[in-house]
């Protein structure tokens, strides 16, 4: 049984519950949902991961959706962890700029303020792993309106790249790619 953490995305919170975090489960996984505490900036999602490690055992597997995803490679690369991102933000400075003002969050009746200064400190941690050795898997959606999934194809590097023809941002045609996500963790959590 792996240990996997899982990391929301934007205006978004931890969803133990979820499809996602369910099917890792029905896989066998213990899964720890990170909370970032309805707040989305880089040093939140660092305090998150920090948090949590400081809690329990170290991961065998980063997975994270969007933003959550730029996050899961980000830290797998940092602490030679394998990861998932799915329809991952990779260059959020850029994806994050285009919603700004007082944002609704999608799991809480709850809004935040996000800046341009929030989204451009996000600079200094895009494209600095596309060299990476540490296995991970990109699974993107065509039909995503949110992600380019051609952009990201672009920026994956070495990580493995499987671009599903439906699924939309929230990728919730979780059946498409179970069976993928099945094999590629089995292939990197013992």
């Amino acid at each position: 049984m792996g240990h996997i953490f899982y990391l929301h995305g934007f205006a978004s919170g931890p969803k133990p519950q979820s499809p996602k975090v369910a099917l890792l489960r029905e896989l066998g996984h213990q899964v720890r949902c990170l909370d970032t505490g309805g707040n989305y900036r880089s040093a939140d999602y660092l305090n998150a991961l920090y948090t949590t490690v400081r809690r329990s055992a170290f991961p065998d597997l980063l997975v994270g959706t969007s933003l959550g995803g730029f996050w899961a490679r980000y830290f797998g690369v940092q602490l030679d962890c394998p990861w998932v991102a799915l329809n991952p933000a990779l260059h959020p400075s850029q994806t994050l700029a285009r919603t700004t003002g007082t944002l609704q969050r999608f799991d809480v009746d709850a809004t935040f303020a996000w800046s341009d200064s929030n989204a451009s400190a996000y600079l200094p941690f895009e494209d600095r792993w596309l060299d990476s050795e540490v296995p991970g898997l990109i699974i993107a959606a065509a039909d995503d309106d949110v992600v380019d999934a051609e952009e990201t194809r672009r920026l994956c590097g070495r990580s493995r790249f499987v671009k599903l023809p439906r699924g939309g941002h929230a990728l919730a045609n979780i059946d498409d790619y179970a069976d993928l996500l099945a094999d590629f963790i089995a292939s990197v959590v013992r």
